[in-house]
């Protein structure tokens, strides 16, 4: 889609209709002074996730704890386990 130019007077004027163009249409804005561009609107990409397929990967890939610290951390965890108390009716 081809950017619409737009006087900084009617941006200004019209600045919520122009928002919405652009975040529901993904329109582009040349927001112009005289004839010549100053500014332009665009949609925000959108940012991108880790792909789960790749969690393993990474995992393989990060830093490795210590045998004695490895097993004090699953010592706290279960321990932290044991604690927690679980309602009988999750959404209570």
């Amino acid at each position: 889609m081809p950017p619409i130019a737009v006087s900084v007077t009617d941006f200004s004027r019209s600045l919520s209709d122009f928002l919405n163009q652009v975040q529901y249409r993904g329109q582009v804005l040349d927001i112009e002074r005289g004839k010549r561009v100053v500014a332009r609107l665009a949609p925000v990409s959108p940012v991108d996730g880790f792909p789960i397929s790749q969690l393993d990967a990474f995992l393989a890939k990060a830093p490795r704890l210590p045998a004695a610290e490895a097993a004090a951390m699953s010592k706290d965890v279960r321990a932290v386990r044991t604690r927690l108390r679980v309602r009988a009716d999750a959404w209570a």
